[in-house]
């Protein structure tokens, strides 16, 4: 159990050799199941400004700018490790003016109001001191009729996830409903969810309404 709780604690602030370690497992072949399942259905416009929220290692902003050239990210992440392996994997669309990656937590982003058209949180929302706030941080920061995806690898469905979190500690697995309603109590709409009930994987979308 004190390795399981290491290897969250390393997944909620990477830092120094075992959190590179981490991140890197985090970019590699195991963790990427869950976008490419996400972005076989779902995909960012052609010029979208999208903010990637918790962005780790920066996997997931290579795989947007894959999907979409021309787009525009900024890369969020609290972990001063996860920032410089996100600068460095992504440095040509840093270099180009494409890419932004800036330190920040969840629940009081540095950001402007009303400037990206697509937020992202893959496998991030575990972590978070408060769903409400992350939800209405993102809502903040989105334009009118902006979406909103958040993706993660555990759908909270069943005792063992509450055994979990009771044995990691600091940590919340949550469902598809729990999600969905604190979305729609942040004041998204047009809430749809996907459910890969075998792999236990989840995707809830949201919109910000387009008068705000």
């Amino acid at each position: 159990m004190k390795k399981l709780n290491r290897y969250y604690n390393r997944g909620r602030h990477p830092r120094s050799f075992w959190g590179k370690r981490a991140l890197n497992k985090m970019n590699g072949k195991q963790h990427a199941e869950l976008p490419e399942w996400v972005f076989a259905e779902f995909k960012p416009g052609p010029k979208d400004h999208v903010l990637d929220i918790g962005c780790g290692g920066g996997a997931n902003i290579v795989r947007l700018f894959t999907l979409a050239p021309d787009c525009a990210v900024t890369g969020l992440d609290l972990s001063s490790t996860a920032l410089e392996m996100s600068k460095d994997l992504n440095y040509k669309a840093i270099k180009d003016g494409r890419c932004v990656i800036i330190g920040g937590s969840a629940a009081q982003m540095p950001l402007a109001r009303e400037i990206f058209d697509l937020a992202i949180a893959f496998e991030t929302i575990y972590y978070w001191p408060s769903l409400a706030m992350g939800f209405s941080e993102a809502l903040r920061v989105l334009k009118p009729g902006g979406r909103f995806l958040i993706a993660n690898e555990m759908d909270g469905e069943g005792e063992e996830y509450r055994k979990m979190e009771y044995d990691i500690g600091g940590i919340r697995i949550y469902t598809i409903n729990e999600i969905e309603q604190e979305l729609a109590e942040a004041g998204f709409i047009n809430i749809d969810a996907r459910h890969d009930e075998t792999r236990h994987f989840i995707c809830v979308t949201a919109q910000k309404p387009s008068a705000s």
